[in-house]
């Protein structure tokens, strides 16, 4: 138990480092959930898609929660995609809501598509001062928290993506205006994200998909993602991930799966496996996905079309 408190008051004390570090949320499905850092990916489906996500990270100690809501469409007429996207995070007495609309332009050429994307919406910080609790009664540290425990603040995220039937590259940054939310010490700083994948066939039923994810926060973070997907007949797909922080000290390694029960209706699983010191005190992260493709999108034909390749 006293290692535990000696754990919990380093998060604790350590809390305006990562507020300013890390607003931004951590998924191991985020190929699923592109929207959340890229707007350009808004409507880059044949279909209408719902997505929703749980995740529940370090069990065993007060740690970060977080749930995720997305919907968007591709609108032939306008040559767009239109979305909404909602998170709710939250980690010990921190309590973080983003919500915002997707906007993206689409660039058809033979074979791929260019988009760029813009999301604007509303970046909201609160803290429960009941829950923050110090080693000495009058922390003056704390007292900064409780005399300005909400914040409420314009967002905007701005992103490109090129796609061909293969390949997938994507950069985006989200907190584009660097919100001046300050509750205490706590400040919102913009976050970078760069990605790639590329698919190969095996054969007419398997496809395999490396790929990379870096993500850098304007106050000196990196982390990089390492994954692994493959994918049986476009029904069921299975995975692995490994997570690397900053200086490439080994995070998180990753473990993911999931299956189209129908057509239209997908559900994903993830767990995180931590090798470092935090494994004494946690038995890992879970993550839970729902995926709802409604529709044909605006395509009006069944299968992939030229213009898109998801």
């Amino acid at each position: 138990m006293h290692k535990m408190r000696k754990v919990l008051i380093s998060i604790m004390a350590c809390l305006p480092l990562l507020a300013y570090g890390q607003n931004d949320i951590q998924l191991s499905q985020q190929f699923l959930s592109r929207v959340n850092y890229n707007p350009a990916a808004t409507g880059a489906s044949n279909y209408t898609n719902v997505f929703l996500i749980a995740r529940q990270q370090w069990i065993g100690m007060t740690a970060p929660s977080t749930q995720v809501l997305n919907a968007h469409n591709y609108f032939n007429q306008i040559n767009s995609g239109v979305g909404l996207s909602v998170t709710n995070d939250k980690i010990g007495p921190e309590a973080t809501i983003n919500a915002k609309v997707g906007y993206s332009y689409y660039l058809h050429f033979e074979g791929s598509y260019l988009s760029f994307g813009l999301g604007a919406g509303i970046l909201h910080k609160s803290l429960d001062p009941n829950k923050i609790i110090g080693e000495t009664q009058n922390d003056p540290l704390i007292q900064q928290y409780i005399s300005n425990p909400n914040k409420l603040n314009p967002d905007f995220d701005f992103g490109v993506e090129f796609n061909t039937e293969f390949l997938q590259v994507g950069a985006s940054v989200t907190h584009l205006n660097k919100p001046s939310i300050q509750i205490g010490n706590l400040e919102s700083g913009r976050h970078f994200y760069l990605y790639g994948k590329y698919t190969f066939n095996l054969d007419l039923d398997w496809k395999i998909a490396p790929s990379l994810v870096g993500h850098m926060s304007s106050w000196p973070i990196m982390q990089l993602d390492v994954n692994t997907m493959a994918t049986f007949r476009d029904r069921f797909w299975f995975g692995a991930s490994y997570r690397f922080s900053d200086k490439f000290e080994s995070e998180s390694i990753v473990a993911v799966a999931g299956l189209f029960i129908t057509d239209f209706l997908g559900l994903g699983y993830s767990y995180d496996f931590n090798p470092g010191p935090i494994k004494q005190y946690s038995s890992g992260s879970h993550e839970v996905s729902l995926r709802v493709r409604l529709g044909k999108g605006d395509t009006g034909g069944a299968g992939k079309t030229p213009r898109f390749f998801e």
